[in-house]
């Protein structure tokens, strides 16, 4: 019995590398339309980097760094999971709207330079160093520096 799950498992990971690879590329029509839609809706005349195109088994993910270093990556639907400006200011436009009400109510001048979404919570890095993290009802729920 042993000798069998040994060799299931063996050949699920041997499956796994066989299907799994990474793709650069320049090519903006290599990611989901929604992805692309994105990045031109919230960035002025972006420019792309490389794309890196990550294949899993059952599944891809996009990583998109542009000439300023943004890096966005984005799920296989082309949903954006997160966009780090690399401590440069990130648009607003992407930022919910109860997020920068919150931030330009209790730290007035201060920009974004990350926001990251994960299981219904939403995490932003802030100018001033501070990291805030929202609920899904739009409530603070931790801070760090």
């Amino acid at each position: 019995m042993k000798k069998y799950l040994a060799f299931l498992f063996m050949a699920f990971l041997t499956l796994q590398t066989t299907f799994a690879g990474d793709i650069i590329t320049q090519d903006a029509k290599q990611l989901p339309l929604v992805a692309r839609n994105f990045i031109n809706r919230h960035f002025t005349r972006p420019q792309i980097s490389y794309i890196k195109i990550d294949s899993e088994f059952l599944s891809k993910k996009y990583e998109v760094v542009l000439s300023d270093r943004t890096k966005i990556e984005f799920d296989g639907d082309g949903e954006w999971e997160e966009v780090d400006g690399k401590r440069n200011n990130i648009p607003a436009t992407i930022i919910p709207a109860h997020i920068k009400q919150y931030v330009e109510a209790n730290y007035p001048g201060v920009s974004f330079t990350k926001i990251e979404r994960d299981r219904g919570e939403v995490e932003v890095e802030l100018t001033n160093h501070l990291s805030l993290t929202f609920n899904k009802k739009g409530q603070l729920i931790d801070i760090d520096d």
